[in-house]
């Protein structure tokens, strides 16, 4: 039997992951963002293939860790909204 903690995580990614497509669909920030980023990507690759490999390496690894600490942090917040949202309700008396 799969407890109550597996199907909230199990509910909140599959929320988190149409969240996220509607996101990137709509919001223009971003979309502009990954404009930039598309637009110099093949500049950014030079430069990168620049350096020698060990310094090339350790800029692409920096990135990605970097990358990866924000989309922690963002799923993180985001299961954190639904608890709050659960207190709110409850504080409301709704349920």
């Amino acid at each position: 039997m799969i407890d109550i903690t597996e199907k909230f995580n199990y509910f909140a990614v599959k929320m988190l992951d149409a969240t996220y497509r509607d996101f990137i669909n709509t919001d223009v920030e971003y979309q502009e963002l990954d404009c930039y980023l598309d637009n110099n990507k093949h500049r950014f690759e030079t430069i990168i293939n620049s350096l020698n490999e060990q310094d090339g390496k350790f800029v692409k690894e920096y990135i990605t860790k970097q990358s990866d600490k924000l989309t922690c942090a963002n799923q993180c917040l985001y299961i954190a909204s639904y608890k709050d949202c659960i207190r709110l309700l409850k504080l409301l008396g709704v349920i």
